[in-house]
């Protein structure tokens, strides 16, 4: 929830808050976040409690304002830091990123990889029993596929966001995040899903925007503790006067994935394969395909994370240690 500050004295640390929705919110010092003060006027994002009082009160920067020529200065969004506290997100928790990912990515996709296989291998020999032991092990490893991508997404989210809070993360404190959030993290890409899905169809370009305008939803939800459509709406708060930077990340990420697909698909034609159909060689598959998910999977969920907390640390004007007292 949005809203602003009515009042607020600091002798008795109690104050006011007018809330978007019309209702008024009372609010003690004890309820900020990052900040012992707060001035009339601020605006402010809450938590409205069931009491009528508001929780969690997070004070936010006024509307972005391009930095001046002169460079720096708040606001200023840093594009080479998100992709460079990307990788340093990934190599910091190397252990606990590609553990899970082996176990929660790669498992399932050599299930897919092998069930693929039996399948085109059965419909080859005219072999019944093949074709349907090899789609019950495709369609097997596709839903623990499914399970295990957002479990580790937010698995990554919860220690790259710690980590740039200098915060270390262990495992079962992670895996927890990832076993917590596995079903908002689901219903969220499915909206966001279905919604950007149509937007390609349509016209291309609203899918495009929509990809811009959520891009950091899943570690709003995550971390701020919302639900779907407020992780969407958050999320779109955001990113409002730096969707062109995160297109431009966007289209930097694309294009890594593009060279790391035409490089396997170079080793594939190595192999006998074409770049049209692939591979026939079931070993190669069952080595790049599940190499190939479990770093995309890990970079990818980093990227945002390191997004997020880009356009937190730019929109909102808080630096690491505000952003360690809110997330903590």
């Amino acid at each position: 929830m949005r809203g602003e500050v009515l009042t607020f004295e600091a002798t008795t640390g109690e104050g006011t808050i007018a809330g978007d929705d019309g209702v008024r919110y009372g609010f003690a010092a004890s309820d900020l976040r990052g900040a012992t003060f707060i001035e009339q006027g601020q605006r402010v994002d809450f938590v409205p409690g069931a009491d009528g009082r508001a929780q969690d009160i997070i004070a936010m920067r006024p509307a972005y304002v391009p930095p001046s020529s002169a460079g720096g200065g708040r606001g200023q969004f840093d594009f080479g830091g998100v992709i460079s506290r990307t990788f340093t997100a990934v190599k910091q928790n190397a252990a606990i990123c590609f553990g899970a990912s082996a176990v929660m990515v790669g498992v399932p996709s050599l299930l897919t990889a092998f069930g693929g296989a039996g399948f085109m291998t059965g419909a080859t020999e005219r072999s019944s029993s093949s074709v349907i032991g090899g789609v019950v092990v495709y369609l097997v490893g596709i839903v623990l596929y499914l399970i295990g991508v957002f479990v580790l997404q937010g698995m990554v989210v919860k220690v790259a966001v710690g980590g740039f809070n200098g915060k270390r993360v262990t495992f079962r404190d992670a895996l927890g995040v990832g076993v917590q959030y596995f079903l908002p993290l689901l219903g969220l890409a499915i909206a966001a899903g279905l919604a950007t899905g149509l937007g390609y169809l349509l016209l291309i370009v609203p899918g495009v925007l929509l990809s811009i305008v959520w891009s950091v939803s899943a570690p709003a939800l995550v971390m701020e503790k919302r639900g779907v459509f407020e992780s969407l709406q958050r999320s779109r708060d955001l990113t409002r006067g730096y969707r062109w930077q995160v297109f431009g990340l966007l289209v930097i990420y694309i294009i890594l994935s593009w060279i790391v697909g035409a490089a396997v698909a170079g080793l594939g034609v190595a192999t006998g394969g074409s770049f049209m159909q692939g591979t026939p060689n079931l070993a190669f598959n069952l080595i790049t395909q599940p190499l190939v998910n479990i770093l995309s999977s890990v970079v990818a969920s980093a990227g945002v994370a390191s997004l997020y907390y880009e356009l937190r640390t730019a929109k909102e004007g808080v630096g690491a240690d505000n952003l360690r007292a809110i997330f903590d």
